[in-house]
């Protein structure tokens, strides 16, 4: 049964997968009675695990009541109650909010707010952003054009370049001392800034953690803050594209709670905010950019068709509530620091695990050739991936180009609500498939 004929457009065209037909908690079932251990969340997505009944039921119940409403036509309850649960537990001062559906249009949507903001402000040449390679921030053409990653290749042509930057201890193979990593990147940066000049740019946009592109590669500790007193320095806007580590994903609220001395100004977020149930993203804004919208007449008129739509809404406002009341943003940075003890073994045993690295339930291995040349061995992470996939085990594979080298790399993020005993076994099987394409 598992074979059907597909007619839909996909990234592998005559090789059909498995039809998924139910899920729970951190198993997916296809249609033949397989089940699958999803410890990447299909696309880092399952916060709280597949159907949780919490949101499920909330779906039920506002399907019922009020499932769409236009944001230039009403406001709705569920779209006030989000925000208000939002202001709770955001990093940001005075947060105000704008909603989408997925990350690329909060991405698009906090490029559009930039450029907006310094118009506001009588600058209206800033209109240029700075982001960093590698990365992913969405597949719409101004979040591709922030992405360093190799999906920018057939679009090229007609894609801003706004990559110019590198993300520090992307590549293990020339990563400093932690310190002189973090100066030499926002040098690097800052460089790149001064010579766009200052008074042309409104943002500089980064993933606090990589995602898709590097698979989970952290800053050195004192990145961040020396990159918040270059945006200070010249007056440029930090936005920190946070729809992988938002909600619990990195051990804290948001990934940028490990960084209260480099507090961005923006901050967008998706997945894992509804766990898969429905599609929803949004961007939270600090109060002394919000101002400026607030003054003006037109406030922020951009958006998309289903911006703060209440069934979304409703879905996100008890995802939070669940992740509240489950205290599952500690239990993130508790079973994190387990799965890493157990990656690290995993590492200390295989000369092809060349970099273990991440933060919270957010973990990468770098795969080598050998732990002395730390080279790439071409198409290895894919290999994994289906050598797990062959175990009933999901991962992530994260082949990126830096340079001339492409990384192999694969990704881990189970849901927050992943037991010990099951965190034991993704270990056991990514272990032996290790071993088996070794």
């Amino acid at each position: 049964m598992g074979r059907r004929a597909d007619f839909s457009l996909t990234a592998s065209p005559g090789s059909l997968l498995e039809v998924a037909a139910s899920a729970s908690g951190a198993r997916i079932v296809d249609e033949d009675g397989r089940s699958y251990l999803d410890a990447c969340g299909g696309a880092m997505v399952m916060s709280l695990g597949h159907c949780h009944p919490r949101l499920v039921e909330v779906v039920q119940r506002q399907v019922a009541e009020l499932s769409f409403t236009y944001r230039f036509s009403f406001r709705n309850g569920p779209m006030l109650e989000l925000a208000e649960e939002l202001r709770s537990v955001s990093p940001l001062a005075d947060t105000w909010c704008f909603f989408n559906s997925s990350g690329s249009e909060s991405v698009e949507s906090a490029i559009q707010l930039a450029r907006r903001y310094w118009q506001l402000r009588g600058h209206p040449a800033k209109t240029d952003l700075i982001s960093r390679w590698p990365s992913f921030h969405g597949s719409t053409h101004g979040a591709l054009s922030l992405s360093g990653s190799k999906w920018r290749a057939f679009y090229e042509p007609v894609l801003d370049k706004h990559p110019v930057a590198p993300v520090p201890n992307a590549d293990i193979r020339r990563r400093r001392p932690p310190d002189e990593e973090a100066v030499w990147a926002v040098r690097e940066l800052e460089d790149a800034l001064v010579r766009r000049g200052a008074g042309n740019v409104a943002a500089v946009v980064i993933e606090p953690v990589t995602g898709a592109s590097g698979a989970a590669i952290a800053p050195p500790p004192t990145y961040m803050a020396e990159l918040r007193r270059v945006c200070d320095r010249h007056d440029v806007l930090l936005v920190f594209d946070e729809t992988i580590t938002a909600f619990g994903r990195t051990g804290e609220w948001f990934a940028a709670c490990h960084w209260p001395d480099a507090t961005p100004d923006v901050i967008t977020f998706a997945k894992g905010v509804t766990s898969g149930i429905v599609p929803f993203s949004g961007v939270l804004v600090s109060g002394q950019v919000a101002e400026a919208f607030e003054q003006s007449p037109e406030g922020f008129p951009y958006g998309h068709t289903f911006s703060g739509y209440p069934l979304g809404c409703a879905v996100a406002a008890e995802a939070i509530r669940v992740i509240r009341d489950e205290d599952l943003v500690a239990e993130a940075r508790r079973k994190g620091a387990l799965l890493r003890d157990r990656l690290d073994a995993l590492a200390a045993d295989s000369p092809r695990i060349g970099d273990v690295r991440g933060l919270g339930l957010l973990q990468g291995l770098e795969l080598v050739e050998d732990l002395e040349t730390l080279a790439p061995p071409p198409g290895a992470a894919s290999r994994l991936v289906a050598a797990c996939r062959e175990r009933g085990l999901m991962i992530y594979a994260c082949p990126t180009p830096i340079g001339v080298t492409t990384i192999e790399a694969v990704m881990l993020a189970p849901p927050l609500t992943i037991s010990d005993g099951e965190l034991d076994e993704v270990v056991a099987i990514l272990g032996d498939a290790l071993a088996a394409t070794g």
